[in-house]
């Protein structure tokens, strides 16, 4: 058994995120099964992503992020994550999140080996 303190990491993550470039820090928390465990400080717009091995579980800790997913014929679904808010992005399912103001994210991501990232709307690709 391993027990982590949230707000100890809390509090490092956004250390280390202000201390960044580009606004964004990781704290790893292991693996649940074969998901990685975590919590990131974000600021600004991810790289589009999917995750083709399974869903993710995105729980907001503080801030706010919009989510946008798209469907399997290209449609946008976008929404606001606040804090206490939990989402869970289907597999499969290209997604971008937008945290202009910040905000620190509790992850439980699928495996690596199944995610493919682009910084181009996955719309326009060849």
């Amino acid at each position: 058994m391993k027990i982590h303190d949230l707000q100890l990491a809390l509090d490092e993550v956004f250390r280390l995120a202000t201390e960044n470039p580009r606004g964004r820090a990781n704290a790893d928390f292991g693996t649940l099964n074969e998901y990685t465990l975590g919590l990131g400080r974000y600021s600004g717009v991810s790289p589009w992503e999917r995750h083709r091995n399974g869903d993710e579980l995105l729980y907001v800790v503080d801030g706010g992020v919009q989510i946008t997913l798209l469907s399997e014929a290209g449609a946008e679904e976008r929404e606001l994550i606040r804090t206490g808010r939990l989402v869970v992005v289907p597999q499969d399912r290209w997604h971008q999140l937008d945290a202009s103001t910040g905000a620190s994210i509790l992850f439980a991501s699928p495996p690596e080996s199944g995610a493919e990232r682009t910084g181009d709307d996955p719309r326009h690709r060849k």
